[in-house]
């Protein structure tokens, strides 16, 4: 009811906005292109754009999960205090493509300990793009696609060459971030370093949560611009960590990250070349979970000596795209990707007897896509755009487990050294209209997705009618996408609708007395969206709402479709004083009792209700001068405690209470220093 009726006061600060007074269009432009409460702005009818390093409400983020959660539609299954699973609209996993500037990003985590954006340092990039529906299949079949961006690949020294930011907060949050570049009209050199650590936190009863934490990364871009046109740029990139977690026998001691990449950008190479552009890139992720390095050991049944897991992946890829100028259509991009990952793992059950440090590898799969993409616009009229795109993939796997269940009890793989293949097909078409401040789309998309390495290997999953799950059929999602977007005067209107049929969805199911988990395959629905307002009431405030939504089906077993995020708003006020702005959030979310208790996918289960809540979060920026900002605030300003229906249920911790759920922090005062060179 609390959140029902925050949607009536929703709709109706709408109402009000839309006959409050206007001031001219040039203010407004201003105005609208300022960062906000909802924290990101429309580049066109399906896509978001966030800045990483504009001043925010919550506290700034220290991971790639943290900053999305504070985008409409995202949700976060939480852990600990760091690597959360980013959740859009419901779906989770690799039902998300999430890349970094364009580079695939796997973990090696068999337990979803490190999500690829465990790995995102968000400040070393200057922006997160993300691509609603399969409306866009240049990186892949998804739900959504997430992009972590750098920008600036030309050396402007009229610009700032960098910028410095510290922050510091409640339960030990300390952070460094560090963005500088040097260069002249035919190169650059770009360095970003980030390092943040906290101490465990409380909830707002006061209980500490095992959930402390440490990470650090450097990235070098060196590039050579010896014409406009023209760009041959090496990234390298290095990061680590360490993380406790609140809802698992283990936490996480090592995660570390290699990456490289080479990228060849040329503009102009014909007069019918606009721009071709490729990459190849590899990465290198190794993993430790251990009982005994962030907290005290102490024997279980299960586990009676101290234990260490330590997986691997092995990345290469590549893409090669075209953009092609035409008369017939206005955009044309065809293009190739590929991706190779190898995964490894070495375990211990008594480190201190057989350290996994001194045991050898050994392969568990091999994955391998290539596909190839084309998608294209043509202009219909002066005010119409049809947009459409198809892509082919050609997936292999090898399924290199020779045993399945424990060391204790292992059982024949029955399909070990199987290998299997599939050539999937994906589309969208996509129509977009505008007249003057309104523009309107409506799209359909077909999406269809191989079994990542989590349902078929990494949990060692069963299926219904075999030890393993290697043979799970591919997913397919159909959905329609309609928006709406009103940009007129001091107001700023989006809606963003959908509509989604999967067939063959990749359900979960917990196994029951020690067996493994069940993957199959189930018919899917579900629907919903987002809405975003904000309102310029004023020279000096600013109003800000937003509204998420999703409804998943269960079709194949008449239930709820698991792990759905419930009903969501978000109504913020921004007021600037000179050289000062002061802000507030209130978000507001309802209920979930459309569970299926057992149900879920590769990240969580469903395993009870939850309750509906109410955060009321403030905050204030204060510019000294055009280079030095100071920004603070407090978030759970009434030190409530509650959870997100989606995180994870508690495990007993040596030295932590017993906790049902992972529990949101309790009141957090914070402050950010930004310093531009």
């Amino acid at each position: 009811m609390f959140a029902k009726s925050a949607l009536a006061l929703f709709m109706a600060t709408l109402a009000t906005a839309a006959i409050a007074n206007e001031p001219t269009q040039d203010e407004t432009d201003k105005d609208l292109e300022r960062i906000i409460i909802t924290g990101v702005k429309p580049l066109n009818s399906i896509e978001l754009a966030k800045d990483t390093k504009a001043p925010q409400q919550p506290i700034p983020a220290h991971d790639g999960a943290d900053y999305l959660k504070s985008i409409p539609g995202f949700s976060i299954i939480r852990k600990g205090g760091t690597s959360g699973d980013p959740v859009f609209r419901g779906a989770a996993g690799s039902r998300l493509t999430i890349a970094g500037d364009d580079q695939m990003i796997l973990g090696g985590c068999s337990d979803r300990m490190d999500p690829p954006t465990a790995y995102i340092n968000p400040q070393n990039f200057d922006r997160i793009r993300i691509i609603k529906g399969p409306q866009s299949l240049l990186y892949g079949p998804a739900s959504a696609t997430v992009l972590f961006e750098r920008e600036n690949y030309q050396f402007d020294a009229t610009q700032s060459p960098g910028q410095v930011s510290l922050i510091g907060a409640a339960y030990g949050r300390r952070e460094f971030n560090a963005d500088y570049g040097i260069g002249n009209e035919l190169g650059f050199m770009r360095l970003s370093a980030t390092h943040s650590e906290a101490d465990a936190y409380e909830d707002g009863n006061g209980v500490a949560v095992n959930s402390a934490y440490e990470r650090w990364g450097t990235d070098l871009q060196l590039g050579w611009t010896p014409s406009a046109d023209t760009l041959l740029m090496v990234t390298l990139g290095n990061s680590g960590a360490e993380a406790a977690y609140a809802d698992r026998a283990m936490d996480g001691s090592v995660f570390d990250r290699d990456s490289a990449s080479l990228r060849w950008r040329q503009a102009y190479l014909t007069d019918w070349l606009a721009e071709f552009d490729a990459q190849v890139y590899y990465g290198y992720v190794d993993h430790v979970m251990d009982n005994y390095s962030l907290r005290d050991f102490r024997p279980t049944a299960m586990m009676p000596n101290p234990a260490a897991r330590n997986p691997d992946r092995y990345t290469r890829g590549g893409r090669l795209v075209a953009t092609i100028d035409s008369e017939f259509w206005s955009a044309l991009k065809v293009g190739l990707d590929h991706q190779y990952h190898e995964h490894r793992e070495r375990v211990s059950m008594n480190q201190p007897l057989m350290p996994y440090e001194e045991k050898p590898r050994i392969a568990d799969a091999i994955f391998e896509q290539t596909g190839f993409f084309a998608e294209a616009s043509y202009a219909l009229t002066d005010r119409t755009l049809l947009l459409s795109g198809v892509r082919f993939d050609q997936w292999q796997a090898l399924d290199q487990r020779q045993q399945l269940g424990t060391m204790m009890s292992p059982i024949v793989n029955p399909t070990a050294n199987a290998e299997r293949d599939a050539d999937l097909v994906s589309a969208f078409m996509r129509a977009e209209t505008k007249v003057g401040g309104h523009q309107w789309f409506v799209g359909v998309g077909r999406a269809e997705r191989f079994p990542d390495f989590w349902e078929i290997i990494g949990n060692k999953t069963r299926s219904e009618t075999s030890l393993s799950s290697f043979f799970l059929d591919t997913e397919v999602n159909h959905q329609l996408d309609v928006g709406y977007h009103l940009r007129q005067h001091n107001l700023e209107f989006m809606a963003s609708l959908f509509y989604s049929r999967v067939d063959n969805y990749i359900l979960i199911e917990n196994g029951q007395h020690m067996a493994a988990d069940l993957a199959r395959s189930i018919k899917a629905e579900s629907f919903g969206g987002e809405l975003l307002a904000n309102y310029r009431w004023s020279d000096n405030l600013l109003l800000d709402a937003s509204v998420a939504y999703t409804h998943g089906s269960n079709l194949t077993d008449h239930l709820a479709l698991a792990q759905q995020p419930p009903l969501e708003l978000k109504f913020g006020a921004e007021y600037q004083l000179q050289d000062w702005t002061f802000a507030g959030l209130w978000r507001v979310v309802d209920n979930q009792h459309r569970v299926a208790i057992g149900q879920g996918n590769i990240v969580g289960n469903d395993f009870k209700a939850t309750a509906g809540f109410g955060t009321l979060a403030i905050n204030a920026h204060w510019s000294l001068n055009e280079q030095l900002k100071l920004s603070f605030g407090i978030d759970n300003l009434l030190d409530k405690a509650y959870a997100e229906h989606l995180s994870s249920a508690g495990a007993m911790v040596a030295g932590f209470e017993q906790i049902t759920q992972v529990n949101e922090p309790g009141r957090i005062w914070w402050f950010k220093l930004d310093y531009h060179l």
